[in-house]
């Protein structure tokens, strides 16, 4: 395909002083939540789509309608104004033509203009983000050659875990979680944003938040996931969008 395999991010990059990788998750009803999971249909890949920017494959979704969100890591090399080539994880592989629109200075967030109608935004509420919580994600398996999507389990474990290089943000465990996945959405049981995978690690770390961590290209799938939390997310994204 001429698409080099990453996470998101290129395989000569390095992340100094942490680890986290660049990377995704699915779905989970909760502890006798299944008549609540089924009404509010929890499905991360309706709004989920792979990113391709030309060696890197990452992950994105829409956050309302005509606007998607990924990694800036993800687009890495593109200036506001330029394209890049998104497919929809919901249909039968629908190409769309994205323009980056904003990249942060504050997190590791950039945002996307497609077509209305292209990506089912998700829900606009925002979890509590509590550890403990239950929660479900969407991502691209970039560590194989078909490009899978995959879905997986995970429980907050650390609600706050900011972490410079990245922003503010939540460690999740998610065993399988993969290079690819950089970007894709978290959800919890009702169907509120999380938040957006950024990064991933073997498993906890007994030193800190940010410790433990290795460039993604060198560790294929982990346990653990940063994830940029929803309110900071969604507030950069409105800065963004507003020109400041």
């Amino acid at each position: 395909m001429g698409v080099r395999r990453g996470v998101g991010v290129r395989r000569g990059a390095r992340l100094r002083g942490l680890a986290f990788v660049v990377a995704g998750l699915a779905l989970w009803q909760g502890p006798g939540g299944s008549a609540a999971a089924e009404r509010h249909a929890v499905r991360p890949l309706e709004h989920h789509a792979t990113v391709y920017n030309g060696e890197l494959v990452g992950s994105a979704f829409a956050l309302a309608p005509g606007v998607v969100v990924t990694n800036a890591h993800v687009v890495d090399g593109l200036a506001p104004g330029s394209s890049l080539a998104l497919v929809a994880s919901s249909r039968e592989a629908p190409r769309a033509a994205a323009r980056v629109v904003a990249v942060s200075r504050r997190m590791d967030l950039a945002v996307l203009a497609v077509p209305e109608g292209f990506l089912a935004p998700v829900d606009e509420a925002n979890s509590t983000g509590s550890a403990g919580l239950a929660v479900t994600g969407a991502g691209v398996d970039a560590t194989g050659p078909d490009l899978p999507l995959r879905a997986l389990r995970g429980e907050i474990i650390d609600a706050r875990a900011d972490v410079t290089v990245f922003g503010p943000g939540l460690v999740i465990r998610m065993p399988g979680v993969r290079r690819g996945f950089s970007g894709g959405p978290v959800l919890d049981g009702r169907g509120a944003l999380v938040g957006m995978i950024a990064a991933i690690r073997p498993g906890r770390a007994p030193a800190s938040p940010a410790s433990g961590f290795v460039a993604a290209q060198r560790r294929p799938a982990a346990a653990e996931a940063l994830v940029l939390r929803a309110p900071e997310l969604r507030a950069e994204v409105r800065r963004l969008l507003a020109g400041n």
